[in-house]
C-alpha cells in the first residue's frame, strides 16, 4: 500500500547555480524521492535562488529567499539543509533552530567547538531533530564492516591502522579558486585548521563509530606542499602561492574499547589512481582489510573492497558489500542519510559533531605541545536529552 505520509518539505541553503557540493550530492536523491520535496532555496540573493530553481528544474512550488529568517517564517519548510562553507554555518543554522526547524548541516558543524556546543544545546531545548553530514557512517561499506565485527569472525579487535590519501587536489599542490581557504592554516576565526578538520573529522568519525571513541591522541601535523597553484577549472591563475595549512596528519592513541589506533592522512593524489586507502582491523581470530580509491568514506569510491582473513585456515575471502543506493557516487551516502532520517532511524546528530570537534581540539593541542592528550580534555561533552 502506498505511503500516505506527507513528504518532508526541504529548504536548501547554498544551492548554487554555479555548481558545488549540493547539486552533485543532495539533489540526485531529493529530486527522485517521494519522501521529500524541495520547497525553498536560500541563497545570498533572490536572483541566485531563482536561477538555481530554474537551472535544476525544481518543483514549481519552490520559492527563492535571501535570508534564512524569511524562509523559515514562511511555514513551507520542515527541514533546513545547510550546504555552504563552514564559516557561515553558525549564523545561518541558528535562526532555523530558533524557529523550530529540523536541520541537516554538512560537516564541520561550526567554525569553533563553542559554536557547535551552542547549536547542539539550542536544538535540544527546541526539540528539533538534527543531522550532521557524517554520511560515510550510513553507507554500505560501514554497514558491511559492522556486520563482520558483530559476527565475531575476527574475535576481539586488538588494533587498527588506517593509511590513505585524500585524493583531492585541494589538499595537494593545486587549489581551485572556489576553495582558496584550503591554503590557510588560520581562516576567518575558525579554531584548529578547516582543511584537516574536514578530512580528519570524516574518517575518524567512521573509525570511531565502529571501534570506539578515541580516549587518547598523539598527533603530528605538517605542510608537505608549502607552495601551490591556484586554478579556475583547468586554467592556472597563479603559481608558487604560499600555503600555510597542514596537509599531512599522523595520529595514534587508544579508543574507549581499548583498541590502539593509528591514522595517517596525506594530501594530494594516491601513488596510483584507485589506491588511496589501506585499512587493517586486526583481531584475535582474523583480520579485515579495506582498500579503495580514497580514505574519505563520506565521498566514497567505486572500487572499495573488503577482505577477511581467517588465521586458523589462512584463507582470505572477499566479502560482498551491502547494497547501495542506485545514485551517482557522491549522492549514495547522502541519499542513505535522507532515507534513514525520513524513516525515523538513527542518524549522526549535532551531538556527534560536538564529540568530533572536541577530539580535533585535542589533535591540534597535541600537535602544538608534542604530547599525548587524554580524555579529560576532550571527553567532557555528554549526550543531551531528546536525541539518540
Amino acid at each position: 500500500m502506498p505511503s500516505t505520509k506527507k513528504p518532508i518539505r526541504v529548504g536548501i541553503i547554498g544551492l548554487s547555480p554555479g555548481g558545488g557540493w549540493a547539486p552533485v550530492s543532495h539533489l540526485p536523491y531529493l529530486q527522485e524521492s517521494s519522501k521529500y520535496t524541495i520547497t525553498a532555496v536560500c541563497n545570498s540573493t533572490l536572483e541566485s535562488g531563482n536561477k538555481a530553481i530554474e537551472q535544476y528544474d525544481l518543483p514549481t512550488a519552490a520559492k527563492a529567499y535571501d535570508s534564512v529568517e524569511s524562509m523559515c517564517d514562511s511555514d513551507t519548510v520542515d527541514l533546513v539543509v545547510c550546504v555552504v562553507v563552514v564559516f557561515s554555518h553558525y549564523k545561518l543554522v541558528k535562526p532555523a533552530i530558533e524557529r523550530g526547524k529540523d536541520v541537516y548541516v554538512e560537516w564541520p558543524l561550526c567554525g569553533t567547538t563553542e559554536e557547535a556546543k551552542e547549536l547542539a544545546q539550542l536544538a535540544s531545548e527546541k526539540g528539533v531533530r538534527t543531522i550532521i553530514g557524517f554520511q560515510g557512517r550510513v553507507g554500505h561499506v560501514h554497514s558491511t564492516l559492522r556486520e563482520i565485527l558483530n559476527s565475531g569472525r575476527i574475535g576481539r579487535v586488538l588494533a587498527t591502522h588506517i593509511v590513505g590519501s585524500s585524493t583531492t587536489p585541494e589538499t595537494g599542490n593545486r587549489i581551485d579558486k572556489r576553495y582558496l581557504y584550503f591554503k590557510e592554516r588560520d581562516a576567518e576565526g575558525a579554531s584548529g585548521q578547516v582543511t584537516l578538520t574536514i578530512y580528519m573529522g570524516h574518517t575518524m568519525d567512521f573509525l570511531a563509530s565502529l571501534l570506539g571513541q578515541p580516549r587518547t591522541v598523539s598527533a603530528r601535523l605538517q605542510t608537505t606542499w608549502p607552495y601551490v597553484s591556484i586554478l579556475d577549472g583547468d586554467k592556472v591563475l597563479e603559481t608558487n602561492v604560499k600555503k600555510t595549512a597542514d596537509d599531512y596528519a599522523s595520529l595514534h592513541g587508544v579508543t574507549d574499547r581499548d583498541v590502539p589506533y593509528t591514522y595517517v592522512l596525506r594530501g594530494g593524489d594516491a601513488f596510483q589512481e584507485g589506491e588511496g586507502l589501506i585499512w587493517d582491523i586486526i583481531g584475535e581470530k582474523g583480520q579485515i582489510r579495506v582498500t579503495g580509491a580514497t580514505i574519505m568514506f563520506n565521498i566514497g569510491a567505486d572500487n572499495y573492497k573488503v577482505q577477511l582473513k581467517n588465521y586458523a585456515t589462512g584463507k582470505v575471502e572477499t566479502v560482498s558489500l551491502h547494497e547501495k543506493l542506485s545514485l551517482p557516487l557522491f549522492a549514495q551516502n547522502v541519499g542513505m542519510m535522507y532515507e534513514r532520517f525520513a524513516d525515523g532511524e538513527v542518524v549522526p546528530t549535532f551531538e556527534d559533531a560536538v564529540r568530533r570537534h572536541e577530539f580535533l581540539n585535542a589533535v591540534f593541542e597535541s600537535n602544538e605541545d608534542s604530547g599525548s592528550v587524554q580524555t579529560s580534555t576532550f571527553g567532557k561533552w555528554e549526550p543531551l536529552s531528546g536525541q539518540q
